[in-house]
């Protein structure tokens, strides 16, 4: 089968055949409808993810997915052949199998059935954004009324994250470059502030009391996410997606933490989706043979949204 996969870590990945994979223990065989770029795919297809996971080449890329299910592996109860499904690969333990290619096998536990109504593109950006994103505002809290504060409200998570948290009735606070306003006021955002300049000293003028609450899908550093916990009030909270809360609790005022994806989410986003309260921000789609074009964009450009690779 067709897919995109690195043979060594001298070349960089490419659209070549690889064998068709055999669900294993706990897996299911789908047949991929389409997939989205997340930065993990970046770190993959770079080669940096080598510095937490061993890859065994031919080495995948991709971690989202949705598609139809045409094999089940020893112990996948709950699913059956012809069933659509979405979600992510899943931890395997190595980088191996990827998304981005015509037949997956994501683990059992990392995927869910798609209900009626919830399109292969839309189906195929949740699962690693969508999950993160749910996280991160579960671990926020926001209350209606309350001042949420977005870092990389453009990217994939922050997209998720902002209608999320406006759901819940607070007033989000997003970070943009200039010009892009409008793309988040439309997901919901009620404020702006540019992120090409003082990010901290614009919300410490704006709000001198504080902020309810913080997201950031942008700082590993726990230094940089550090000074963005202090923007926060007495009693509120920030998480970090990028893992910046590293070890700390409590920064400042802020009770802090890291948010993760996590596939008890998927069936609460698809239902958000379908009843039209949550909008996937697909900005642009690939067809597969052009999936290295699309983590080239995603690495190259100011992506906002989502960018899905569609394979029919």
């Amino acid at each position: 089968m067709k897919a995109l996969a690195l043979e060594s870590f001298e070349v960089a990945p490419a659209m070549i055949d690889v064998p068709e994979p055999v669900p294993g223990p706990d897996e299911v065989l789908v047949r991929v409808q389409a997939s989205s770029v997340n930065a993990y795919d970046v770190a993959v297809a770079s080669g940096a993810a080598k510095a937490y996971l061993p890859y065994r080449f031919p080495a995948g890329v991709g971690n989202d997915l949705t598609g139809i299910v045409e094999a089940v592996g020893e112990g996948a109860e709950g699913f059956s052949a012809g069933q659509r499904v979405f979600g992510t690969m899943g931890m395997k333990g190595e980088i191996h199998d990827g998304s981005f290619a015509e037949l997956a096998t994501p683990k059992m536990g990392a995927i869910v059935a798609a209900p009626d109504g919830l399109s292969p593109p839309d189906a195929g950006a949740l699962g690693v954004a969508g999950t993160t994103a749910m996280s991160a505002v579960e671990a926020v809290d926001p209350r209606v009324g309350t001042s949420v504060l977005i870092i990389g409200a453009t990217g994939g998570v922050g997209t998720f994250a902002i209608q999320l948290a406006a759901l819940r009735g607070a007033h989000v606070i997003a970070s943009v470059r200039p010009g892009d306003e409008e793309f988040v006021t439309d997901l919901g955002a009620a404020e702006t502030l540019d992120y090409t300049q003082d990010v901290v000293a614009t919300i410490r003028a704006r709000y001198p009391d504080g902020v309810d609450a913080v997201i950031d899908a942008v700082n590993r550093d726990p230094a940089e996410f550090a000074k963005l916990a202090e923007l926060v009030a007495e009693g509120g909270r920030a998480a970090s997606v990028v893992g910046g809360a590293g070890e700390e609790s409590r920064i400042g005022n802020a009770t802090v933490s890291n948010a993760n994806g996590n596939p008890a989410h998927l069936t609460r986003l698809a239902d958000l989706v379908v009843g039209l309260k949550l909008t996937v921000a697909i900005r642009q789609s690939y067809p597969l043979a052009e999936a290295a074009q699309a983590l080239a964009d995603f690495t190259a450009k100011h992506t906002l949204g989502k960018l899905v690779i569609t394979m029919a």
